[in-house]
């Protein structure tokens, strides 16, 4: 945002320099990008001369030899290449030591064997204008000798350039930087006058020029219009233009130009219509049609979709609301009669249009960061007193405003001693008053402890006491903030058990060939709800940015963007994981975890001479299972996942419970939808662990190492016929519960391992064979056959209670 330092002396009296005003600026969190000075910078040797005396140069036919008086007792001689003074004019003189802009540095010089000591300046040398074609000829009365600052009235100018944070959309206007300063410097704000014109909301007012309007799409709040005729169309003003071009927009129509310089001066942008293109005489606002078309005002072709907002007449579009008018109804030099528009459109909206349409403009950057709601009319009023005075015309009717608006004003409960809370130092609660009440925001006090705040439509990013209190320190100054001794406990990173075993999994994953990513920790809104379902998104208040609003749920899919620049970016090595915070809604409750993932594509995306087996399933899960001890050293069961929008069903699993076991695990194929939507067309494996962290706070398990047993294992075989969907692991838990019950007290299971599963010959349709080996061990004898023979055939009776056993034939 460019301010101009001329354009705000307006609207108060700033009464400091360059500098200082230049660390106001950054205190209040306007961050000063850049300073531009339209003419030069005041400077002594920049002075009123006389010309006294001209002769000819003798080496050079077309330079001239000047005697110029720059003060008493002082001539100067000057060789000059202008031919358009005479002697006795009054000329701006740059003497030796003078830096004129483009960092132009005036020293003595020789010019064709003549000296010369200074220059005589034109317009553009100064930075006045854009004559080049001679010297800038004086009024006969200036004093010669003077500063040339003092001695002429010309609008030397200090453009600072502001980088705004994204909650700041009051501050893209001249008044609401004014409003900012003039709560810093405690100085009185000069509000522009507004010649009153009637608003009609109800009814159409008598003779306006339209006979109907409609709002027929929600992202409309409001629309007011208002008419004038018989203007005249031509150039600005020349205070108009110099305004106009100092924040660097360009002169276009005295019309047109003062459309520009209000949204300038009160962010709000405002359109105007030539009245006599609007067909029907009636506008609809309402969602453009797919396919529809629009001819915008710099001549291009436009394709619009039905997510973006149109002003039509009867028969075409005329506006991509709130981004830019078409050539339909533009005003151009034959323009008697205008409608001036001023409305609001949904931000969101706004930025995902002109997102779409790849067109930035003023207008749309504007109502991207919001806009003061309750001065839409006004400010079209504003538009309308200056037409009539620089147009002429009249204004022929009310102002129509139409308004769907139906926010309530927010009042905010406020108690004074929360400033010192918050800040840990008070504001005498005069000087917090004074600052709300300058920053426009009105205090019904209950008693000194108690205050209601109002706060200003043109401030909607204040929802709540903590940033009445940020208000408040801001304008104040951290630099007030007093030095106190500060003491904290600190604590060692090794100290820390989550940084330890986050540093431990990195290391592990790196030495199994993958690649570490950071990603940003917010996402989009709507891809998380899509993904996790309805109240899955945590939403930030004041996002800095539409497409990153929400904390994010899952890994996942900030790795498969990493997945999808490599491969576009064309890298083979694709195997990326990442450890951060997830926030995941545990027991209706949002809980931040840690979380980890990975991912990799099933084979190498680089061809090689060899053949590389396909990744699958049960590589990924024996990938984390490594990891999955440190929490537990018998790990809970993996289910298959049923349904997911993430993960492919059937072809991925998961164990534990957030809940519960406060770990949850799941890892397998990701969900083809989910990949073809980031445009990777290879099948992904993947791979996330949650954690709560609570687990943290846990003792850790005692590892109780056991020697081997001296003595022989017996091992018995066992088929089962079971359900097609019956997971290996349920099989394998019945039968451990089964051959536990069986066995005498030194007798263990040392392990059931699944050796077989078939389908086909003599199994039943809708079932599988399962083959399974137990595997018996003591510690301290050697096992008898009959013993083990009978345990098992209790076991098996233990079993049939819930499987077939098939028998060997």
């Amino acid at each position: 945002m460019k301010v101009s330092t001329r354009w705000l002396s307006r609207y108060l009296d700033i009464g400091v320099g360059e500098e200082e005003l230049c660390e106001v600026f950054t205190s209040i969190g306007l961050e000063v990008e850049g300073i531009e000075h339209l003419g030069t910078a005041r400077q002594e040797t920049l002075v009123v001369g006389e010309i006294k005396e001209i002769r000819q140069h003798p080496n050079a036919d077309k330079l001239s030899v000047c005697m110029v008086c720059v003060g008493p007792n002082d001539t100067r001689q000057i060789v000059c290449g202008a031919k358009n003074f005479k002697p006795n004019d009054h000329v701006p003189v740059a003497l030796p030591g003078t830096v004129l802009p483009g960092d132009f540095k005036i020293s003595k010089s020789n010019l064709r064997g003549v000296d010369s000591d200074g220059m005589m300046c034109s317009g553009k040398e100064l930075g006045l204008g854009e004559d080049h074609s001679g010297l800038l000829i004086l009024e006969e009365n200036t004093p010669v000798g003077t500063c040339l600052h003092d001695a002429i009235a010309v609008n030397w100018d200090t453009i600072f350039d502001l980088s705004l944070t994204a909650n700041r959309g009051d501050c893209l206007s001249h008044i609401g930087i004014a409003r900012d300063l003039a709560a810093k410097l405690n100085i009185a704000l000069k509000l522009p006058q507004i010649h009153g014109i009637e608003v009609f909301e109800k009814e159409r007012p008598q003779g306006h020029f339209l006979e109907k309007i409609s709002i027929a799409t929600d992202n409309c709040g409001c629309y007011s219009a208002i008419c004038i005729k018989n203007i005249k169309i031509g150039d600005s003003p020349d205070w108009m233009k110099r305004d106009l071009a100092a924040v660097g927009v360009r002169s276009i129509s005295n019309a047109v130009d003062i459309g520009n310089w209000v949204m300038m001066e009160t962010g709000q942008p405002v359109h105007v219509f030539d009245a006599k293109k609007i067909r029907g005489n009636q506008l609809t606002i309402r969602q453009a049609k797919d396919g529809e078309t629009i001819i915008t005002l710099d001549g291009q072709k436009r394709i619009l979709n039905g997510d973006m907002v149109v002003i039509c007449d009867v028969e075409r579009p005329l506006v991509v609301a709130g981004i830019t008018g078409s050539v339909d109804a533009e005003v151009d030099g034959n323009t008697t009669d205008i409608l001036i528009e001023s409305a609001y459109f949904n931000p969101d909206n706004i930025r995902k249009s002109a997102k779409t349409l790849n067109i930035s403009t003023e207008s749309s950057h504007r109502f991207s960061r919001d806009i003061d709601r309750a001065n839409i009319a006004n400010h079209g009023v504003r538009v309308a007193n200056l037409m009539t005075e620089i147009c002429g015309g009249e204004i022929v009717s009310a102002c129509w405003k139409v308004d769907n608006l139906r926010e309530k004003t927010i009042a905010i409960d406020f108690q004074p001693s929360l400033i010192e809370e918050l800040c840990g130092f008070p504001i005498p609660l005069e000087i917090s008053e004074n600052i709300l009440t300058k920053l426009g925001f009105p205090i019904e006090k209950s008693n000194a402890e108690n205050w209601k705040i109002t706060v200003p439509p043109h401030r909607p990013d204040i929802t709540c006491a903590p940033d009445i209190v940020s208000e408040c320190l801001r304008i104040y100054g951290t630099d007030k903030i007093p030095t106190t001794p500060t003491k904290c406990t600190g604590i060692h990173h090794e100290s820390d058990r989550s940084a330890v075993f986050c540093q431990n999994v990195g290391n592990y994953l790196s030495d199994q060939g993958f690649f570490e990513c950071y990603n940003f920790a917010l996402r989009n809104g709507n891809e998380i709800e899509n993904l996790f379902g309805e109240n899955a998104a945590l939403p930030m208040r004041n996002p800095f940015n539409a497409d990153q609003n929400c904390y994010r749920n899952s890994l996942v899919p900030g790795l498969l963007d990493a997945v999808k620049f490599n491969i576009q970016n064309g890298n083979s090595d694709i195997k990326f994981f990442e450890t951060g915070h997830v926030v995941l809604r545990i027991d209706e409750k949002f809980n931040e975890c840690l979380a980890i993932g990975c991912v990799m594509p099933i084979k190498p995306l680089e061809r090689s001479w060899q053949s590389v087996e396909a990744a699958d399933f049960y590589g990924v899960k024996a990938l984390i299972l490594p990891i999955l001890k440190n929490f537990s050293q018998r790990l809970a069961q993996f289910n298959p996942i049923k349904t997911s929008n993430i993960w492919q069903p059937e072809h991925a699993a998961y164990c534990g419970f957030l809940d519960r076991e406060k770990f949850q695990a799941t890892c397998g194929f990701l969900n083809v939808k989910l990949t073809r939507a980031f445009d990777i067309k290879q099948y992904v494996l993947a791979a996330e662990i949650v954690i709560h962290p609570a687990i943290f706070s846990r003792k850790p398990e005692k590892v109780c190492h056991k020697p081997f047993s001296q003595f022989p294992r017996m091992s018995k075989d066992l088929s089962l016929i079971v359900k097609l969907d019956e997971p290996a692991a349920n099989v394998e838990g019945e039968v451990m519960k089964a051959a536990q019950k069986s066995i005498s007290n030194d007798v263990f299971i040392e392990s059931i391992k699944v050796f077989d599963v078939y389908q086909g010959k003599e199994i039943p349709n809708g079932t599988k064979n399962i083959g399974l080996t137990i595997n018996y061990r003591s510690n301290g004898r050697t096992l008898i056959d009959s013993e083990i023979q009978a345990a098992f055939n209790a076991m098996q009776s233990e079993v049939e209670k819930s499987y077939e056993i098939r028998k060997q034939p």
